[in-house]
């Protein structure tokens, strides 16, 4: 059997945008029938096979924490949520097409993930629909 590494990865997005649909979707391979909010953060798992049948065959635990609460500026939430942070190998930022604000709000839940308060300069968010 191949080696097993830990992949951990933050889902974060505003509150009511799907983030809980779409790690239930990635984990269990099914729609999430009634989702709720996410108080705190959750957590699932997926293990996946890389390069499977090859002498580069790994398997990967990967760890998918679906990070609730919502973007506000308070230093109370930031705090709480800091603590999901720790030793994080990938962000996976989820928005609703139809709500801009929450796809202007994925600037921010990323440099929150990163442990910085403001954007760097010179740094401007982009994506490809969206020019800022």
């Amino acid at each position: 059997m191949a080696s097993l590494d830990r992949v951990k990865v933050l889902v974060l997005g505003d509150s009511g945008v799907g983030k809980s649909s779409l790690v239930h979707l990635l984990c269990q391979n099914q729609v999430l029938g009634n989702p709720s909010w996410t108080v705190g953060c959750s957590a699932d798992v997926r293990v996946q096979d890389y390069k499977e049948g090859t002498p580069d065959e790994k398997t990967f635990y990967i760890e998918l924490w679906d990070v609730g609460g919502s973007a506000g500026s308070a230093s109370s939430v930031k705090s709480t949520r800091a603590v999901f942070y720790n030793s994080v190998n990938g962000i996976i930022l989820v928005h609703y097409l139809t709500n801009k604000k929450s796809s202007q709000n994925l600037y921010r839940w990323s440099l929150e993930a990163m442990n910085r308060d403001s954007s760097p300069t010179g740094v401007r968010g982009y994506d490809r629909f969206h020019r800022q």
